[in-house]
């Protein structure tokens, strides 16, 4: 008798672990589906030109990619830090959004450049955020 009990003692543990182990693992498959794939991989670039007065920005999305949208915010540094002195923004139904701007740059000052660009891809939003910096 003590060894049957014993014995089916070892299969009720051995059925309640290999459940615990399937429902681990459902949630697990649960959670990488939630995130696409290629999360991360929109990729921005910045510029400034002071020849041509400009600053400008890219967003490029991953293979997939549906819809892109960008925005400019430019600052420019002070005796208390950076103030916002423009901005700007565009979006397209393509893989990559571009966005030039016009802009008188002060000879002897800073200037950063935030970037913000998101790709739609996958049914989700994938938003990257970048600064740039210049001095005149």
């Amino acid at each position: 008798m003590k060894t049957q009990m014993h014995t089916t003692h070892h299969r009720l543990i051995a059925l309640a672990m290999a459940i615990a182990m399937a429902l681990t693992l459902s949630v697990s498959a649960l959670a990488s589906a939630n995130e696409p794939y290629n999360v991360d991989t929109t990729k921005l670039a910045g510029s400034f030109s002071s020849s041509a007065q400009t600053y400008s920005a890219t967003v490029s999305g991953p293979m997939g990619t549906t819809k892109t949208k960008i925005e400019l915010t430019l600052y420019e540094k002070g005796l208390l830090g950076y103030k916002e002195v423009d901005s700007a923004s565009a979006s397209a139904n393509s893989r990559t959004c571009s966005k030039t701007v016009s802009y008188a740059f002060k000879d002897g000052k800073s200037y950063k450049l935030t970037v913000t660009g998101s790709a739609y891809v996958d049914g989700q939003w994938d938003t990257v955020t970048k600064n740039f910096t210049a001095s005149f």
